[in-house]
């Protein structure tokens, strides 16, 4: 189906570029009110109110696996940042995305930087990301607590 959009009068579906396809997980409006989808399998969206723009497609991070398996089951994205399952922005304005199979990827309009358990997070597979009110990011993971990106590196905090 795609994202429907309205406006206090008309609705208007966005449908371009694979936004149509599989699932849109992640909603965010941004602070210069771009609005960012992610979606199960074509990854990252942004529309500007006028055009709709694949960030995945454009960076060459997809992962055409994903399709041509199951889709449940479908290889492990590491590297691409197709399933794109939440999404948040910091206080800089960088875009952060969670994905299910490819942990965190930060971009901020140039360039994305990915972090995953590399890098300290418990997981992978990312189901949130929540800013609180001091402009910290926390990652909610699935099945492996939860984690606060410092700037520099994750810490964990695992719940029994």
């Amino acid at each position: 189906m795609g994202v429907c959009r309205y406006d206090g009068k008309i609705f208007t579906w966005l449908t371009a570029k694979g936004l149509a396809g599989p699932a849109v997980r992640g909603l965010l409006e941004d602070k210069n009110e771009n609005l960012w989808f992610g979606n199960n399998g074509y990854g990252l969206f942004r529309y500007d109110g006028k055009s709709i723009t694949n960030v995945t497609q454009e960076k060459g991070l997809g992962n055409d696996e994903f399709f041509k398996t199951s889709k449940v089951s479908g290889k492990p994205g590491l590297g691409t940042m197709a399933r794109v399952s939440t999404i948040n922005e910091d206080e800089s304005g960088a875009i952060w995305l969670g994905t299910f199979d490819a942990g965190v990827w930060r971009y901020d309009g140039n360039k994305l930087t990915n972090y995953t358990t590399k890098d300290g997070l418990t997981s992978n597979a990312i189901n949130t990301i929540y800013k609180d009110t001091k402009g910290k990011l926390w990652f909610g993971t699935y099945g492996a607590g939860v984690c606060i990106f410092n700037g520099v590196s994750f810490t964990s905090f695992a719940f029994e």
